[in-house]
């Protein structure tokens, strides 16, 4: 079996579209050279770190060798290849949000779904939940977002 934790953090703006595992929500959306899906790049530092690979900034850095606005569902593609996915199976993940802007619990069942859609697993192998700062720092004050990940991968 092996263990990998993933984290991710970007700043909101209004201008941009809200992403979170894979979908488009109401909200703003992140400062980043992707779509910045918080929550599809933790999940998938933590499959790279699962599997021992590199940090997913490695494989998609923030320049011109990675498109720009890049939606975290092709990174997904591309990591998934990168792993040889269909050597393993998830037994599960866990996923954080710390969020004074996002409620997560609002939005729980559709990004659950849609992961394991993504991962083609079954959704209860996926929890979601969000966290508040209490009005404590960037995130609360509403100035970022961010999401931890930790999965349980094992050999097919």
């Amino acid at each position: 079996m092996f263990v990998g934790n993933g984290f991710d953090i970007h700043k909101h703006h209004p201008e941009r579209k809200l992403f979170l595992g894979g979908l488009s929500f109401a909200g703003d959306g992140f400062i980043a050279h992707s779509d910045g899906d918080i929550i599809l790049h933790s999940l998938l530092d933590a499959l790279l770190g699962a599997l021992g690979k590199k940090d997913l900034g490695y494989y998609f850095p923030s320049d011109i060798s990675t498109p720009k606005n890049i939606k975290s569902s092709e990174m997904l593609k591309k990591v998934l290849e990168i792993i040889e996915y269909e050597k393993y199976s998830i037994r599960n993940i866990d996923i954080t949000v710390l969020s004074e802007s996002i409620n997560i619990s609002s939005k729980r069942e559709l990004i659950e779904k849609n992961i394991a859609g993504l991962l083609n697993i079954d959704d209860s192998k996926i929890n979601l939940k969000g966290k508040s700062f209490d009005g404590m720092g960037l995130i609360g004050t509403s100035v970022a977002s961010a999401s931890f990940t930790t999965i349980l991968v094992e050999n097919a």
